[in-house]
């Protein structure tokens, strides 16, 4: 079975799945940024049930964690990637592979942390008034 990981990829594979990678991928970091945005909205909404709060805070807390290994990590790897020859890498590309892979891997925990927590506040969610949890009838 072929794996994921790049580790296996020839150059000149590598260099052109990366290059399409990154082209249609790119529009996906508005998502994460809006996907912080609501956290946020949410965590604010939530502010009267302290669970929920909290663990919706630990997410955008996750999610702005994922915002930053994307932006000073894979980035500017990414731009680098960008401007190579199919035919003639860098003599360093595998380096540069497997420090992408191992930000893409962080980030990637960092995001399972982050929906966790989200679904989490989302079944551990109690209504909450301002004067109080509210009783059944």
């Amino acid at each position: 079975m072929p794996s994921l990981q790049p580790l296996w990829y020839v150059s000149g594979f590598y260099v052109e799945t990366m290059q399409h990678a990154i082209g249609v991928m790119a529009p996906l970091a508005v998502v994460l940024n809006l996907g912080l945005f609501f956290t946020i909205v949410s965590a604010v909404l939530a502010r009267h049930d302290r669970l929920s709060f909290y663990l919706l805070i630990a997410s955008s807390i996750c999610i702005m964690a994922a915002v930053l290994v994307t932006v000073f990590g894979n980035w500017p790897i990414n731009n680098q990637i960008i401007t190579w020859s199919i035919n003639s890498p860098p003599s360093n590309w595998t380096e540069l592979r497997d420090q992408w892979w191992r930000f893409h891997v962080a980030r990637a925990v960092i995001v399972i942390a982050a929906l966790s927590f989200q679904i989490l506040a989302s079944l551990l969610r109690r209504n909450v008034s301002k004067q109080g949890p509210m009783k059944s009838q």
